[in-house]
């Protein structure tokens, strides 16, 4: 049964090592997990995503694909807000760089240091910067913890899984909204503090054979977090006098 993040509004105590470094059981570390990032006030977070699609042609020869993401962002989750920046390049384009600024009240973004332009729904922005948001990575983790392996080695915790699994696929096609393909294989490794138990990094790929298309699909998501409840806001605001008004905008980051 596809588990939900945040199934419980309650916190519970947090269940802390013991002087031995005794591992918790992963239920445990999973609800701990949950609780510490239930109510952040702010974190940072660095997030790549390639997707890499090789086409094999009618002739035999094979066309490569490649499109990434990087995108640096911090955040405040309790407003809603947020800046940072975010790359994205297509193999047959040159990258756009843009900026964002996010208020609970509107959203900024330049691309290429153009001019500002604003939106009145925040939402949509705030969503392009963050590429996936933190409890993305929570409910992955969760999903690993049920499928894979969990492991206390020396300061952390380390989730992880390899090889393919029909039901896992169906939940993080799910998760990712991605289409389902029956072929696909997963390397996911996942880190978090054995202390604080709040996500450190992450490394996700996903291999997706179609044959009847002849085409192999990978997919790779790293991710590296920290400064949770330690980041700052920009002493320096940009200026937005001149930012031109977009009342709304469909979201196309994913």
């Amino acid at each position: 049964m596809k588990k939900t993040i945040f199934s419980t509004l309650l916190l519970l105590p947090l269940f802390l090592l013991s002087a031995c470094g005794t591992a918790l059981p992963g239920e445990e570390v999973m609800q701990n997990l949950i609780n510490r990032s239930a109510d952040l006030d702010s974190y940072h977070q660095f997030v790549a995503l390639t997707t890499t699609t090789a086409k094999e042609d009618l002739n035999g020869a094979t066309a490569v694909n490649e499109q990434y993401t990087t995108a640096d962002a911090t955040l405040f989750p309790e407003e809603k807000s947020g800046y940072g920046k975010r790359i994205d390049k297509n193999s047959n384009y040159p990258a756009t760089k843009s900026e964002f600024y996010v208020t609970p009240e509107v959203g900024y973004i330049r691309t290429d240091d153009a001019d500002w332009t604003s939106y009145a729904t925040p939402d949509v922005p705030l969503a392009s910067l963050q590429v996936y948001p933190l409890e993305t990575f929570i409910e992955l983790s969760q999903i690993i913890e049920e499928y894979g392996t969990l492991e206390l080695d020396g300061d952390e915790y380390l989730l992880k899984f390899s090889g393919s699994d029909d039901a896992m696929n169906k939940e993080i096609n799910y998760l990712f909204q991605t289409l389902p393909t029956e072929d696909t294989d997963y390397e996911i490794a996942i880190h978090l503090d054995a202390k604080s138990f709040y996500l450190t990094d992450f490394h996700y790929r996903s291999t997706a054979i179609h044959p009847d298309q002849k085409t192999t699909a990978t997919t790779e998501l790293t991710g590296e977090f920290d400064l949770y409840n330690q980041a700052q806001k920009l002493k320096s605001v940009p200026d937005f006098d001149s930012a031109e008004s977009v009342a709304e905008t469909a979201d196309s980051s994913f």
